[in-house]
């Protein structure tokens, strides 16, 4: 697979952007037969207001984007003035020098979603210059420590910002493996719960803020969608996808124009990540395994065979690589190599602080 992708190299061209290597969409008819033959398939061408009183979520109900066919709705607008930060690129490691996973969507220069809260996410936060009180919500897409460890330290560290406006928690339900957001959230900052000193936090008017936890359902589906809108220009969605045992969502957020899609860890069993991104200004999805690993990782993960082929499928016009592993990141430059040959845009491997603007080509 190695020397195929090296071959196929020898077509791709390489550009710099944010300080970091990412690909074009350069096509030739030899790179598109090694892919084809590594995916089994044909390569295609082609190219806060969350104010007391006014809160604008729907109670946690499913609700579907009503579909229009008029021709003055059907024109998208431009994206703009929005972009994507990483805060942690890895996973659960102690030793693999990266920060666990999450991520800022920034807003017309404001840190308006935070996606993931892993360990030591919330120090590298601070350090992309972000302001808690600018944001309008915390999506999780599992409970897991990798992705939802920090949230007590955001909400400590909460104590020393200027934020006055509640804040919106959204993760996944639960089952018996794992609790619903609404639960974690009290477990850790209820009145009994293990931080008990920052309830007021989640107890209303009894601070400066409160939190209002949302847990998706696990029946959120492509064709009824959990759907949230956050302000006037933030709208988010999420479905369900399967991570073996654990309750996990994958998240869209749409700004300004802009589609970001955020997979979270799943092995795409449903098969339904390339059609929740289709068209996506970004993709982020999560490198944790390689095509060798076992059926219990398998099972969690997405190979990168399966990466290359949602990759291909949603036509997204930009793919982030990340939640990158020790035993995955040996096989990252050949992946990016590979997925840089099916998408239509650039392809990048996540870095802690890495900026990705989008609307510009």
């Amino acid at each position: 697979m190695k020397a195929l992708l090296l071959f196929a190299n020898r077509y791709t061209r390489v550009h710099k952007a944010n300080g970091h290597n990412c690909t074009s969409e350069l096509r030739v008819p030899l790179a598109r037969r090694v892919v084809s033959a590594l995916i089994g398939a044909t390569v295609c061408l082609s190219p806060s207001v969350f104010a007391h009183n006014s809160y604008l979520h729907t109670n946690g109900e499913q609700i579907s984007s009503p579909v229009s066919h008029s021709s003055e709705e059907s024109i998208a607008p431009t994206c703009h003035d929005v972009s994507l930060q990483v805060l942690g690129s890895g996973g659960p490691e102690l030793d693999d020098g990266r920060t666990s996973s999450g991520y800022v969507v920034w807003v017309e220069g404001k840190a308006r979603v935070l996606v993931d809260a892993g360990s030591g996410s919330s120090v590298q936060f601070g350090a992309s210059g972000a302001q808690f009180a600018d944001l309008s919500a915390i999506l999780l897409t599992h409970l897991h420590t990798d992705h939802a460890a920090d949230l007590p330290s955001y909400v400590k560290g909460s104590f020393f910002t200027s934020r006055d406006s509640d804040l919106a928690l959204l993760g996944p339900d639960g089952n018996g493996v794992m609790p619903s957001t609404s639960a974690y959230l009290n477990t850790l900052l209820g009145q009994d719960g293990a931080y008990r000193y920052l309830s007021s936090y989640t107890q209303k008017a009894q601070d400066d803020y409160t939190i209002y936890p949302t847990s998706v359902s696990l029946n959120a589906s492509l064709s009824s969608p959990f759907v949230s809108t956050l302000s006037e220009t933030v709208t988010v969605e999420a479905i369900s996808v399967h991570h073996g045992p654990i309750p996990a969502v994958a998240w869209k957020v749409k700004a300004n124009g802009c589609t970001l899609v955020f997979s979270g860890d799943t092995n795409d069993k449903s098969n339904t990540l390339s059609a929740f991104a289709a068209s996506a200004d970004l993709l982020v999805l999560n490198n944790a395994i390689d095509d060798n690993a076992g059926v219990v990782a398998r099972n969690l993960h997405m190979t990168p065979k399966q990466i290359i082929a949602i990759a291909k499928a949603s036509g997204a016009k930009r793919v982030l690589l990340s939640h990158i592993m020790k035993r995955s990141e040996p096989g990252l430059a050949a992946l990016l190599e590979a997925v840089s040959v099916v998408a239509p845009g650039r392809v990048y491997g996540a870095k802690e602080l890495m900026n990705i603007t989008l609307g510009k080509e």
